[in-house]
């Protein structure tokens, strides 16, 4: 019985998993444009069809939005300024983060 509630935890576990990574998918993405998506389904890269907005980085609509495999947003062209670990970004430049989400880099404001 204690092998069974370890599998199903897993199981459980995987589920969830696989639900966050695919947690944004192309219906952010313009109309006619160029989508690209990882083999496992989920999103790679696209220009969104309006601002898309992830924990305060505004991204730009008219410029190409990308993310990893887990749905972490990788890199995109900010919309507006925004202050993240300390620093402020540059609004209209780009801003990345790493595999895990933590902040990368960004064009300072100055």
């Amino acid at each position: 019985m204690n092998m069974f509630k370890i599998i199903f935890g897993v199981l459980i576990l995987m589920v969830f998993g696989v639900i966050e990574a695919n947690a944004i998918d192309q219906s952010i993405c313009s109309p006619g444009g160029t989508v690209e998506l990882y083999p496992n389904g989920s999103l790679k890269s696209c220009v969104p069809k309006e601002s898309f907005v992830l924990s305060d980085i505004r991204c730009n609509s008219q410029n190409p939005i990308t993310f990893y495999d887990n749905g972490q947003l990788e890199s995109c062209i900010l919309a507006a300024q925004v202050t993240i670990s300390g620093q402020k970004c540059k609004e209209f430049q780009p801003i990345s983060f790493y595999l895990d989400g933590k902040f990368k880099s960004c064009v300072r404001k100055e």
